[in-house]
C-alpha cells in the first residue's frame, strides 16, 4: 500500500540568516504527479512504476514546483488517488501516513506522523524532509491554484472497435472531440489486463487524431487477452498539463463460448453452444490457396484417471467461422450442439472441456492462440437392463422377477418420454408336458427407426431368425447398428439413444436383453416395469393403474399386443467418420462384427430371378406401423394394422413338424419364406387364441423321474462351474444363484436336460453389464488390462476359453485347423467322413416369385459345418418329352446358420432363359432346381427339388410330376403373367382382358376423363402483378395429364403441367375499377380422354397512393391477390398515405427537432448552433466573467475561474465583505485591497471616474493586465 503526505500545524521562520534559502542550499522536487489535483488512477493501472515513492529520498531541504510554478505542501487532508500515490484503505496523510479513512467522522485523518521542518524563505517555503517508511510520497499544492483539471476531459469514455486493415486485425481506440479555444492533443495509453485488479501498460502515444490504431501482431497485442485504452487531453506542444484521463470498457480479443459453461445430464438432450469471435475474420484471396472463414477443430477433454470414455459428444468435429460485420460484440459466430454421452457407467458427475483450435492453415495470429475452453459438467443418470429369458422368465428393470408362460405378442418396454418401444413375440417352445412359451421374435422402434428380429413364422428347431431394418420417415439409410457375436448366436441392435436389444439365439427361440438408457429413467411401462429403482411398483397397466402380486395374469394380459410384424428393406446410408463424437458409448466386451449393411437393400441385392415388381404390387396388403396413446400421438401401442387374406396364406399349406410332445399348440403355423418379413405380415396364430393357455403347475419329480436334487446338481455344474460362472462370480453375486433357480425351473417345466445351459448367455450379459457399469477407466481398451478384469474379459470374449481347441484373441477364439464354431467346440473331422443329410427345403420346396424372395432358399438337414468348402450346388431341370432332364450345374453360396440349417443362393435367370412358347404351357413351372450341399467340396448330399412358379398365372403343388396348372382369367403376355384388369406397365390405356385375348394387351374400353380440382377460393390478382398459379388435376386411371390453353387474355401462358403465368396489364378503360378475366383450357390424359374447363380471375386495381408500387405479398397463397406497397421517399404506411417524420432519427442531438415539409429544423439550446446543434458558441468572446477572472469555453456552455484573492463569488460575480467606507468605496481593515461593494455602483455610467479609479488602482496593485 501507499499513502499521501502533507503538513499540518507548522511555524514559518525568517530566512535571512539561513543558507538553505540560497541557491545550492536545497533541492527542487518538480514531478507534476505530486500535485494534489492530479488523479493517479491511470498510472496505477498502466504505469505503476511512475507512482511517487519517497522511501529512498535523502534527508535534506526541498522546495516544491508544479509545472514550473511555486508550490507548497497542503495543510489539509488529501483526497484519495491524488498526487501520484496509490492508497490502500485511506485517503490522505498529514505530515504522516494512514491506511484508514473515516467517512463523515471528525477523527484526525493523520494517523502516522512524519516530522517536517518548514523554512520561510520569503518568496517560497523550504521543507526538511525525511525518507518515508514504506512507499509513500510527499504532496504539493500549486500556490496560484492553477489546477491540472482546467483542460477539458473527454465527454464520454473511449470505445475500442476491432477492424480489418488489409488482412490484419487492428484495434481502434476512438473517442469524441470537444471544441476548445486552443489546439488540443491526446495521450492514449493502451493497457493489458494482467489480472482482475492489475494492468500493464503496453503502448503510450500522443496524437492529434480522435483515435489510436494498433495491430494485433501476436507479440504485444495477442488474441485471448483483454485490453483497454485511456485518453487524456493536453494543449498541443505543451504536454506538462493533462486532463483527467478517461478509460474505455475492457475489450476481450478472441473467441468466446456462449454460454461459457454447461451443466447437463445423461438424458440425450442437445444443448446449443455458439462460438463468437470478437475480432473480424480475415478473408484471403482464393487465388492464393486460402479460403474465407476460420476452420476450428473441436476437441473434448474429460477429467478423470486418464482412460475414461469421453463424457461429452458434439454434433460436429469441425466448424468454420465465416466473415461478417462486427455487431453487438460479435464479428462472426457458428453454432454446434453438445450432448452428454450415455455411457452406462456409474462414474458420478464429471467435468469435461471443449476446445476450439485453429489449424495450420489459419492466419498467423490465430495459430498459437488457444481460446478459453467451454466447461461442461455431466450429471450421471442411472441405466438398467430388463431380461426375458427362456420360458420366459422376466427380470424387470428394477430387478423384480416373474414368469410369463403365455404365447402371443407383448409390449415388453415402452418409453413415456420418447418414441421407443420393444415388443416380444412368444411361441410354444416344446415342453413335453406343459403349456410353456419362449421368445421367438422381437420388434423395436425408436423414432422412425424400426428393427425386427423374428423366427416365429417357421418351425420349431428348424427356423432361423430373420433381421430387417426399416426407416418410417423419408430418410435413406438407418442409424441402427447391428452387431453379431458368436457366429450369429448373439445379435445386438443398438439404437441412437444408446438403448439396445440383444437376442441370444437357440433352436427353441431366443432370450432377450433390453438396455434402458438414462433418458428413460422413471419413464417406462410394459412387462419390464417402471424403471425407478423400486421393484415393488413394477406392475402397472397402460392406464397407470397398479396391479398386486395376485393380479399377475391380468398385468400380463394388459400388455398383450395383437399386432403383426412387417419390415421393408431400403438402401444403406453412409456412417459418419466422426465416430469419437457419438453421444453413446458403445463399448462391448464381446467380439462382434458390424453387419448393419447386410440388412439394407442395395441395387445388387434387389436383382431378382425375374423382376416382377414393375408389373405387380404384392397380392397381400402391406403392413403399416402405427403408434397411439391417449395423451401422446407419438407413443403408444405398437400396432401393425393389416388386413389378412388368410385363404392366400393358408393355401401354402405346410404343417408344423410333428414331434413326440404330449402338449401341442392349439394352431399349426405355416413356414413361409424369409421374404415374408420383407414384403408382408404373416399370420401368427398365437395372437388369436380363443382362450388363455392352461396354468402351469409342475411337480417333483418330473414325469421322466428328474428330481429337484438332480436338477440342482445339473444346473450348478452347467452354470456355477462354467467358465463365466467361476470367473464372474464376484461380479454376478446373487444373480448367479438366481440363474440356478431359473435353470431348475426350466428343467422341471421342459423335463429335458438339454436346457441346462440355456441361461449361460444371461450370465455372460449380466457379467458384461456389471463390468462396464463399475469401470472407472477404459481398461478394456488397453493392451494389458489388470489381471482380474483381464480374465473376465477373456472369458467373455472366448467362451469356455475356446474349450482348449484354439487361441483366445481380441476378436474371439481362433480355432485350430481341425476345429470350428465360435467356441471351437465343433470337431470338423467328425462330419467330413460322411455326406450331409438334407431333410427338407423351405415351404416344401415351392416358391412363388410373385409373393416371395426366390433368390435363396432355406435348407434343413443334419451335419452342416461352417467350413471354407461349405457350398450349395443347383442343377437346372428342363422338361423334355414329358420328363425332367438335368441341365447345367452351378455352385452357389451357402450361408451357415447352424448344424441343421443353412441358406442356399439360387442362380439368377433372365427373361430369355425360358422361351416364351415354353412358358405359355399351362402345366410347366417357371423353373425347377435340384439342390445339393457339401461340407468339403467332394461329398454331396442327396438332392432336394425347388420349384419356382408364378402365382399369378399358376397353381403348383408338391408332386412327383412337378407340373402346375394355369389359372383361369389370366394373361400370358411376352412371357409374363398378369391378372385380369392389370394395366400395361408402360401404358394405362392397355390392360389384361382374358375374354378378349390371353396373350396380347387389350385396349381399355372404360377410360374416364381427367378430373380438374378447382381452387378452394376465387382467384384474384392486381394490376401489373406477375400472376403465377399452379392448377391441379388427377386421372382415375393414373395416367399422365396435359393442359392446353384454348382462350385467355393476351400474354397469358399455360404450361403442359398446368402452371399459369400472366403479366397483368393496366388498361386505361379499366383504371380504378375491378374487372375479371376468363381462362379456358382443355385437360387430356394419355388415352385421349379430355375435358374443357373455364377459370375466372378477378383483377383489382393497385391501391397504393402517392406514387407507391404494388408488389405480391408472399405471406399469402398464390392467387389471393394480396399485395404490399413500396412507398416513395417521404411517405410511409400500408398504402403510402403517411408522411415520414424526419425527427424520428433524432438528428438534432441535444436540440429540439421540428418536422417540416421539406425535412426538419433544429432549435438549438443556449450555447449551441448549427444545422444539427453540434456547433459550439464561444461565450468567452462576450467576456461574461468578472474582470480579471479567466473564462473557459466548454461545449454548449462556459465556466469562469476563481475570483481574485480576497473576494468571494462564482467567477461571474465577485464581492467581498466591507470593513469601512471611503468616498463611497469599501476598504478592508489592513488596507491590503480595494474592491467594489456593489457591482451596480461600479458599473454606473454616472460614476465612470470612480470606476476608472478603482480599475486603475486594482490593476496597479495586482499587476494585472487584462
Amino acid at each position: 500500500f501507499r499513502g499521501q503526505s502533507c503538513v499540518i500545524g507548522f511555524s514559518i521562520l525568517s530566512w535571512g540568516e539561513f543558507r538553505e534559502c540560497f541557491p545550492g542550499g536545497h533541492q527542487t522536487l518538480r514531478n507534476p504527479y505530486r500535485s494534489v489535483d492530479f488523479d493517479s488512477t491511470e498510472i496505477q493501472n498502466t504505469a505503476i512504476q511512475d507512482l511517487i515513492c519517497d522511501h529512498s529520498l535523502l534527508p535534506g531541504w526541498y522546495r516544491f514546483r508544479i509545472t514550473n510554478k511555486p508550490a507548497e505542501m497542503p495543510t489539509s487532508c488529501v483526497e484519495m488517488n491524488r498526487c501520484g500515490t496509490q492508497p490502500g484503505e485511506v485517503r490522505q496523510l498529514s505530515a504522516c501516513a494512514t491506511w484508514q479513512f473515516f467517512h463523515g467522522s471528525a477523527k484526525d485523518c493523520c494517523l502516522f506522523r512524519i516530522p517536517v521542518t518548514v523554512r520561510n524563505c520569503g518568496e517560497f517555503l523550504l521543507y526538511y524532509l525525511q525518507p518515508t517508511q514504506g512507499c509513500m510520497g510527499y504532496c504539493a499544492k500549486d500556490l496560484l491554484s492553477v489546477v491540472m483539471t482546467v483542460l477539458p476531459s473527454l465527454p464520454s469514455r473511449p470505445v475500442i472497435i476491432p477492424e480489418l486493415v488489409g488482412h490484419s486485425i487492428h484495434l481502434r481506440c476512438t473517442f469524441i472531440l470537444l471544441p476548445w479555444s486552443q489546439p488540443l492533443a491526446f495521450q492514449v495509453v493502451w493497457a493489458r489486463h494482467v489480472s482482475q485488479n492489475m494492468k500493464a501498460e503496453i503502448r503510450r502515444e500522443s496524437t492529434l487524431k480522435p483515435f489510436s490504431l494498433v495491430e494485433m501482431d501476436g507479440v504485444h497485442f495477442r488474441l485471448g487477452e483483454t485490453f483497454s485504452c485511456s485518453v487524456s487531453t493536453f494543449i498541443a506542444n505543451s504536454s506538462h498539463i493533462k486532463s483527467t484521463p478517461k478509460e474505455s470498457e475492457s475489450f476481450y480479443a478472441g473467441l468466446k463460448f456462449s454460454p461459457d459453461s454447461l451443466h447437463i445430464a445423461e438424458n440425450g438432450k442437445e444443448h446449443e453452444v455458439t462460438i463468437h469471435s470478437t475480432v473480424p475474420i480475415p478473408c484471403y484471396n482464393h487465388s492464393h490457396g486460402h479460403r474465407c472463414g476460420l476452420p476450428l477443430a473441436l476437441i473434448v477433454w474429460t477429467f478423470g484417471s486418464g482412460m475414461e470414455a469421453l463424457n461429452v459428444a458434439l454434433s460436429t468435429c469441425e466448424v468454420e467461422l465465416q466473415p461478417s460485420g462486427c455487431n453487438a460484440g460479435s464479428c462472426g459466430q457458428v453454432t454446434f450442439f453438445v450432448t452428454a454421452v450415455t455411457d452406462f457407467t456409474r462414474d458420478g458427475n464429471r467435468l469435461s472441456l471443449v476446445e476450439a483450435l485453429s489449424g495450420p492453415s489459419a492466419p498467423r495470429v490465430w495459430r498459437s492462440y488457444i481460446p478459453t475452453s467451454l466447461k461442461v459438467t455431466v450429471q450421471d443418470v442411472p441405466t438398467s437392463i430388463c431380461y426375458s429369458l427362456t420360458d420366459p422368465h422376466i427380470i424387470t428393470l428394477d430387478g423384480r422377477r416373474y414368469d410369463n408362460h403365455q404365447t402371443g405378442t407383448f409390449i415388453l418396454y415402452r418409453s413415456l418420454t420418447r418414441e421407443f418401444e420393444v415388443h416380444s413375440r412368444q411361441w410354444d417352445c416344446g415342453s413335453r408336458h406343459y403349456a410353456v412359451a419362449c421368445n421367438c421374435g422381437v420388434a423395436v422402434r425408436e423414432g422412425n427407426e424400426v428393427g425386427i428380429f423374428d423366427m416365429c413364422n417357421g418351425q420349431l428347431q428348424e427356423t432361423r431368425p430373420q433381421l430387417r431394418l426399416k426407416n418410417l420417415g423419408n430418410e435413406e439409410g438407418t442409424r441402427v447398428r447391428v452387431l453379431e457375436s458368436h457366429q450369429g448366436k448373439k445379435v445386438t441392435l443398438i439404437f441412437p439413444s444408446g438403448a439396445f436389444v440383444r437376442a441370444d439365439v437357440n433352436d427353441w427361440g431366443m432370450s432377450l436383453s433390453v438396455r434402458a438408457p438414462s433418458v428413460d429413467y422413471s419413464n417406462t411401462q410394459g412387462l419390464c416395469g417402471t424403471f425407478d429403482r423400486n421393484g415393488n411398483n413394477d406392475f402397472y397397466s397402460s392406464d397407470g393403474d397398479p396391479y398386486g402380486p395376485s393380479d399377475l395374469h391380468h398385468f400380463i394380459e394388459d400388455w398383450r399386443s395383437v399386432c403383426d410384424i412387417s419390415v421393408t428393406l431400403y438402401n444403406p446410408s453412409a456412417y459418419s467418420e466422426c465416430t469419437a463424437y457419438n453421444n453413446v458409448d458403445y463399448t462391448s466386451v464381446f467380439p462382434s462384427i458390424d453387419t448393419t449393411v447386410e440388412y439394407l437393400n442395395s441395387p445388387e441385392r434387389e436383382e431378382s430371378i425375374l423382376d416382377m415388381s414393375a408389373y405387380h404390387s404384392h397380392p397381400l396388403e402391406r403392413t403399416h406401423i402405427h403408434f397411439h396413446s391417449k395423451n401422446n400421438q407419438n407413443s403408444g401401442d405398437y400396432k401393425l394394422d393389416t388386413e389378412f387374406r388368410e385363404d392366400s396364406l393358408l393355401s401354402i399349406d405346410r404343417s408344423r413338424r410333428q414331434v413326440s410332445f404330449e402338449f401341442q399348440p392349439v394352431f399349426t403355423a405355416q413356414s413361409l419364406s424369409q421374404a415374408h418379413l420383407g414384403n408382408f405380415a404373416y399370420f401368427f396364430s398365437e395372437d388369436h387364441l380363443a382362450e388363455a393357455r392352461p396354468e402351469v403347475q409342475p411337480q417333483w419329480p418330473t414325469p421322466s423321474g428328474l428330481t429337484s436334487a438332480k436338477a440342482l446338481e445339473v444346473c450348478q455344474m452347467a452354470l456355477v462351474n462354467s467358465t463365466v460362472g467361476e470367473v464372474c462370480q464376484e461380479l454376478l453375486g446373487r444373480r448367479l444363484d438366481e440363474a440356478v433357480d431359473l435353470c431348475i425351473l426350466d428343467l422341471q417345466l421342459k423335463d429335458d436336460l438339454g436346457w441346462e445351459d440355456a441361461l449361460l448367455p444371461y450370465l455372460q450379459n449380466e457379467c458384461e453389464r456389471r463390468l462396464l457399469e463399475n469401470r472407472t477407466q477404459r481398461a478394456l481398451e488397453v493392451a494389458d488390462p489388470p489381471e482380474v478384469s483381464g480374465k473376465v474379459v477373456m472369458a467373455l470374449r472366448c467362451p469356455n476359453f475356446c474349450n482348449g481347441n484354439g487361441e483366445c484373441t481380441e476378436w474371439g477364439c481362433q480355432c485350430y485347423p481341425s476345429y470350428s464354431f465360435y467356441d471351437c467346440s465343433l470337431a470338423i473331422s467328425e462330419y467330413l467322413d460322411q455326406p450331409v443329410e438334407l431333410t427338407d427345403l423351405e415351404n416344401g420346396g415351392l416358391c412363388d416369385i410373385q409373393g416371395f424372395d426366390c433368390r435363396s432358399v432355406r435348407v434343413f438337414g443334419l451335419g452342416f459345418i461352417d467350413s471354407p468348402n461349405l457350398s450349395c450346388h443347383a442343377t437346372r431341370l428342363k422338361y423334355m418329352n414329358g420328363v425332367w432332364v438335368p441341365g447345367e450345374k452351378q455352385r452357389t453360396k451357402a450361408t451357415f446358420l447352424s448344424s441343421r440349417a443353412l441358406d442356399c443362393t439360387i442362380p439368377p435367370l433372365s427373361n430369355t432363359a425360358i422361351s416364351t412358347e415354353d412358358f405359355m404351357m399351362d402345366d410347366k413351372p417357371y423353373a425347377r432346381w435340384e439342390i445339393t450341399v457339401t461340407n468339403d467340396g467332394s461329398q454331396y448330399s442327396q438332392p432336394k427339388v425347388l420349384t419356382i412358379y408364378d402365382g399369378v398365372c399358376q397353381v403348383c403343388e408338391a408332386s412327383r410330376s412337378g407340373l402346375c396348372k394355369l389359372k383361369e382369367q389370366t394373361c400370358n403376355i411376352e412371357g409374363m403373367c398378369f391378372a385380369e384388369g392389370d394395366s400395361n406397365p408402360s401404358s394405362p390405356c392397355l390392360l389384361c382382358d382374358p375374354d378378349t385375348s390371353k396373350f396380347t394387351w387389350s385396349v381399355n374400353q372404360v377410360n374416364e376423363p381427367p378430373t380438374f380440382h378447382r381452387p378452394q377460393s376465387n382467384l384474384r390478382t392486381f394490376v401489373r402483378e406477375n400472376f403465377v398459379f399452379q392448377f391441379a388435376a388427377s386421372d382415375p386411371e393414373g395416367s399422365a395429364l396435359l393442359f392446353q390453353l384454348e382462350d385467355g387474355p393476351e400474354g397469358a401462358v399455360l404450361s403442359p403441367a398446368g402452371l399459369l403465368i400472366w403479366r397483368v396489364p393496366l388498361l386505361p378503360e379499366d383504371e380504378g375499377r375491378q374487372t375479371s378475366q376468363s381462362f379456358r383450357f382443355t385437360l387430356s390424359d394419355e388415352c385421349n380422354a379430355q375435358s374443357t374447363f373455364t377459370v375466372e380471375v378477378d383483377v383489382v386495381p393497385c391501391g397504393c397512393q402517392n406514387g407507391g408500387t404494388c408488389v405480391t405479398d408472399v405471406n399469402f397463397p398464390a392467387g389471393s391477390g394480396n399485395y404490399l406497397c413500396v412507398c416513395p421517399e417521404g411517405t410511409q404506411g400500408k398504402r403510402c398515405t403517411e408522411n415520414v417524420d424526419n425527427c424520428l432519427s433524432d438528428p438534432c442531438a441535444v436540440g429540439k427537432c421540428v418536422s417540416t415539409a421539406s425535412g426538419y429544423r433544429c432549435e438549438c439550446p443556449a450555447g449551441l448552433r448549427g444545422l444539427t446543434c453540434l456547433e459550439d458558441i464561444n461565450e468567452c468572446e462576450k467576456k461574461p466573467c468578472f474582470p480579471g477572472v479567466q473564462c473557459f469555453n466548454n461545449f454548449g456552455s462556459y465556466s469562469c475561474g476563481p475570483c481574485p484573492k480576497g473576494m468571494l463569488g462564482n467567477g461571474t460575480t465577485c464581492m467581498g465583505k466591507c470593513g469601512h467606507t471611503v468616498y463611497g468605496f469599501c476598504q478592508d481593515s489592513d488596507k491590503f485591497m480595494i474592491y467594489c461593494c456593489s457591482l451596480k455602483f461600479c458599473t454606473n455610467k454616472t460614476d465612470l471616474s470612480v470606476h476608472a479609479f478603482i480599475s486603475q488602482h486594482f490593476f496597479t496593485t495586482y499587476n494585472y493586465k487584462p
